[in-house]
């Protein structure tokens, strides 16, 4: 069976499974993999990409056995209608040849028949006899060898984004030869650049899931739901035992828990601005990119659908990342650019959210994962389940990719290895822990620095949109030299279902949760969120660390009880050096500071406080300066030095003289410094043949003094000292 659409993935497939054909069903219309060559497949490409390749070729399979059908039946009417008027081999002989009796009502019908299928025939043939490869219609091949444009549109298209008329970037790739488009004085290719984005979306209905599903995306497991102009709540009931013994009488025994989960879609937005140059450079980068864009969507040889793939291709990155990692803190009253990343409230925060501020689920305490242990805690974790559940379909383990190899490799001790050619080394292939294939590993590439590790439903995930086309809708204005582009959209993340909260006498059954983790902190702790005055003098806290924002021109004499803190965190507050002036956390009621003195937050430094019960804070420790990185000097005591281990060498032998033997290691061009201790204990430096190389002796007795070496042509050479 020969693959026209998918024929360099089953030449791939091929060559895998050391076979010459892929196996197909009596029918034709799907493969026949066996079981070994499926778990080949699987071992290489991971579960869900092996599952997409074989859904590929089933569909093909399925269409090209329809058009046999189709073809068939046309055959089988055919002989039918033949039978039926009983006509002998003479006379089909003759109706072939053109020559059939023209009283014969059939003739016209046979003529036109023979002659359908004849042209059937032919373009089967034709069909089988091209190249394997991608249609035309799908994937552009040799584009800057094969481009052919009509007088009045590039590649012909017709589509009026590619006409050539007003339009110089479109007539640059026509002509050739023309100066890029002067978009400061050229008013009109501004307007004519929104319009022609507006069409070519309604054009291009399908590019919103083509330019989104072009890099990395969320997992497909996870739910998805449009349509949510603000909030949106899912309703959990659980029951208690309804069921008794019979007895005389009326006695009811029902008790009921109703929960809700609110999630909510965040409001975001894009400001882009473009002066003529940089224009001018994405023109150029287009009409660059044409000439490589062999096997490239057609709409992406457009110059609007290059600027929409341009403008998107961060965006999509950065919604990625702030679903995960987001933590929502945004200065609605600025006009300075704020972070992705604290647009929203992304997975990881609801995570903490839920476990270590409202407490809707306990965590299990696992304890330090390690390398040697992590498939144990793993195995520990899910036991730590209730058992009905944990035996469930559609479970998910949320791990970094950190953990995740760790397990890979740990996981492959004792069990039979798969080599893995590429690496070298031998992997535990599985998508799933051991032994327990109705879980998932979802790897998070986002979830960096931390040991968390948490598992929920799939489906228990869901994607919060208002509408996804927003998202391309961009707006075009031209101001003065600068072409602005912006756009505006909601997006969020919610889990539909976390936990019950319950109290003293609720029944055993309320105690359902869909949300299991350890106790490692979620987000590690270099996070911090940036914090914006309100005028108030009233801090709200969104998460326990966190950083004055450089506008901040208000004392703090009080905090938003309802924000999300609880009693026993720790609370950190670094201040920021660029305040405008002096401004404090002022001890009071509220802040309990040590000597009864203020903090300012004109500061670098950090300001660490407890939680009490009742909410208000007391101060553990804080400090007035901004960290220092810890120094990466080299401390040596031994006659030869490792240049690769630092670039300042301090001396610190105690013999009254000792001199240097050698230098090991370092690249071309790097430099060292070398410096002494102090008098009586001199470090010495003198020509080394084909290793060092000094403009005359050197003796360093004090720590000030250095002799500085640069490696050129693979000899240390002095390039400067100071020596008193």
């Amino acid at each position: 069976m020969k693959f026209k659409f998918l024929v360099n993935t089953a030449a791939q497939i091929k060559k895998l499974l050391g076979i010459d054909l892929i196996p197909v069903n009596a029918e034709g219309n799907a493969t026949a993999f066996t079981d070994e060559q499926l778990s080949k497949i699987k071992g290489v490409l991971g579960d869900d990409f092996a599952e997409s390749v074989v859904k590929g070729f089933n569909k093909e399979l399925k269409d090209m056995s329809m058009s046999d059908h189709t073809l068939k039946a046309m055959k089988d009417e055919m002989d039918a209608l033949l039978a039926q008027e009983n006509m002998t081999a003479e006379e089909l002989d003759a109706l072939a040849n053109g020559k059939g009796d023209d009283g014969n009502a059939l003739t016209a019908t046979m003529l036109a028949l023979l002659d359908q299928n004849k042209q059937y025939k032919e373009k089967i043939d034709k069909l089988m006899m091209e190249p394997e490869g991608d249609t035309p219609a799908a994937i552009v091949k040799n584009a800057h060898k094969n481009m052919a444009h009509s007088a009045t549109h590039l590649f012909a298209s017709g589509h009026t984004y590619d006409a050539i008329e007003n339009r110089p970037w479109n007539a640059r790739v026509v002509k050739g030869g023309i100066k890029a488009t002067d978009f400061n004085n050229n008013p009109t290719s501004i307007p004519l650049l929104q319009g022609d984005v507006e069409h070519f979306v309604r054009q291009n209905p399908d590019v919103i899931d083509s330019l989104f599903n072009d890099t990395d995306a969320l997992p497909a497991e996870w739910d998805y739901i449009t349509n949510v102009q603000d909030r949106i709540s899912s309703a959990v009931v659980i029951a208690a035992e309804v069921v008794q013994g019979r007895s005389k009488g009326w006695a009811p025994k029902n008790d009921f828990h109703f929960d809700t989960e609110t999630g909510q879609v965040y409001r975001k937005k894009i400001d882009i601005t473009f002066d003529g140059y940089e224009l001018q450079e994405l023109e150029n980068t287009w009409i660059g990119a044409i000439k490589k864009m062999d096997g490239s969507h057609p709409w992406k040889m457009s110059f609007v659908g290059f600027l929409l793939f341009e403008l998107t291709k961060q965006q999509r990155a950065d919604d990625r990342i702030a679903q995960i990692n987001g933590i929502f803190s945004v200065n609605p009253i600025t006009d300075k650019p704020g972070r992705a990343v604290n647009s929203q409230n992304g997975l990881r925060y609801l995570w903490y959210f839920y476990r270590d501020v409202k407490k809707k689920y306990k965590p299990y305490v696992l304890g330090q994962l390690t390398e040697a242990n992590i498939v144990d805690k793993v195995e520990e974790l899910i036991v730590s389940m209730p058992e009905e559940q944990r035996k469930d379909q559609g479970l998910e383990i949320q791990i970094s990719d950190k953990w995740m190899k760790a397990y890979n490799r740990k996981a492959a001790d004792g069990l039979v290895r798969t080599f893995i050619t590429d690496q070298g080394q031998s992997l535990y292939a599985e998508n799933y822990p051991v032994d327990r294939p109705n879980f998932k590993f979802q790897v998070l590439k986002d979830q960096t620095m931390t040991d968390f590790i948490g598992i929920t439903y799939s489906k228990n995930v869901r994607v919060l949109e208002y509408k996804p086309e927003e998202k391309i809708k961009f707006t075009f204005t031209f101001d003065k030299r600068n072409m602005n582009i912006f756009a505006d959209y909601r997006l969020g993340i919610q889990f539909k279902f976390v936990g019950t909260k319950t109290k003293a006498g609720d029944p055993k059954q309320f105690e359902k949760q869909m949300l299991w983790s350890n106790e490692a902190p979620v987000f590690s702790t270099e996070v911090s969120v940036p914090v914006f005055d309100n005028k108030t003098g009233v801090l709200s806290i969104t998460y326990p660390t966190m950083t004055i924002d450089a506008d901040w021109v208000t004392d703090i004499t009080d905090v938003d009880t309802d924000s999300n803190f609880v009693p026993g965190q720790i609370i950190r507050i670094t201040g920021n050096s660029s305040l405008p002036g002096l401004k404090n956390l002022k001890d009071n009621a509220v802040f309990d500071l040590a000597g009864n003195a203020d903090y300012p937050l004109n500061t670098g430094g950090t300001i660490t406080l407890f939680v009490n019960e009742d909410k208000t804070f007391k101060e553990i420790t804080r400090t007035t300066t901004a960290p220092v990185a810890a120094p990466t000097d080299v401390k040596f005591t031994t006659t030869s030095i490792d240049a690769s281990t630092g670039s300042i060498f301090r001396w610190d032998g105690t013999a009254s003289t000792t001199a240097l033997a050698g230098i090991i290691n370092g690249v071309e061009g790097q430099t060292i410094k070398i410096y002494g201790k102090t008098a009586g204990v001199a470090f010495t430096l003198a020509d080394i043949a084909g290793v060092v190389d000094v403009a005359s002796n050197a003796t360093l007795d004090a720590s000030t003094e250095f002799v500085q070496l640069t490696k050129v042509d693979g000899i240390w050479r002095e390039t400067n000292r100071s020596i008193a």
